[in-house]
């Protein structure tokens, strides 16, 4: 009986201390990357490409405005010529708001095709960054991407409004910025690599500007 409580006391005692015993295991770590989505977006070259085609959309709705206001003000010159005659002053009215709605149902057409435009090709450049994005954090090992807007050019950095909008952000406007964090770069490079279908490891991109420089020789993501 002795014996037998001995050894149980023993093995308790064991069972105890090696619960205490701490962990030599490492911590896991969680791997966080940033994204300036304004540096990617505008120096990605379908961006590029796109602003162009809004370019081309708009230009027959604005040779077509400048012609009818260039009408009106020819009609508007006769209006108050001394030798016009008031029936004809009166038809030159009813032309000139004719023209007045023309101009604004041209306008309206226009805006349709824009906005139209530009959210087909809005949701086409977000969902080419969230792939692009998927596939670098799966590749180096990231388990969060965070994006962020930031502007690029030094200037407009440093400038009075965009330091009040970071004053009134919700969330995410990093202050610092670590060495190998941010991770812009890498995917603007692929995604010009896969648009223009050409390799390399520079990206063209200026660098974000802040208290880190982004480097612009980035390894190629991986696919």
């Amino acid at each position: 009986m002795a014996g037998v409580l001995a050894l149980g006391l023993a093995i308790y005692v064991c069972s105890k201390l090696g619960a205490q015993t701490p962990s030599t295991a490492a911590p896991a770590k969680t791997r966080v990357a940033l994204l300036n989505l304004t540096y990617v977006v505008k120096n990605y070259k379908k961006f590029q490409a796109y602003q162009d085609e809004l370019k081309k959309a708009v230009e027959p709705y604005q040779t077509t405005d400048t012609k009818l206001k260039s009408d009106g003000e020819k009609l508007a010159k006769e209006a108050q010529a001394p030798a016009t005659t008031q029936n004809r002053r009166d038809e030159i009215e009813r032309d000139l708001k004719n023209l007045q709605r023309r101009i604004e149902d041209n306008k309206n057409d226009a805006q349709k095709i824009l906005i139209k435009k530009q959210e087909e090709q809005l949701k086409t450049l977000y969902m080419d960054v969230r792939s692009v994005v998927a596939r670098h954090a799966q590749t180096y090992g990231y388990d969060v991407v965070m994006h962020y807007n930031d502007a690029i050019e030094q200037a407009d950095y440093d400038s009075a409004p965009n330091i009040a909008r970071k004053m009134q952000a919700g969330s995410l406007m990093p202050m610092y910025i670590a060495n190998g964090m941010d991770i812009s770069v890498h995917v603007v490079t692929t995604l010009n690599q896969m648009y223009t279908g050409t390799t390399g490891t520079t990206s063209s991109g200026t660098p974000t500007p802040g208290t880190r420089p982004v480097s612009t020789t980035v390894p190629r993501p991986g696919t």
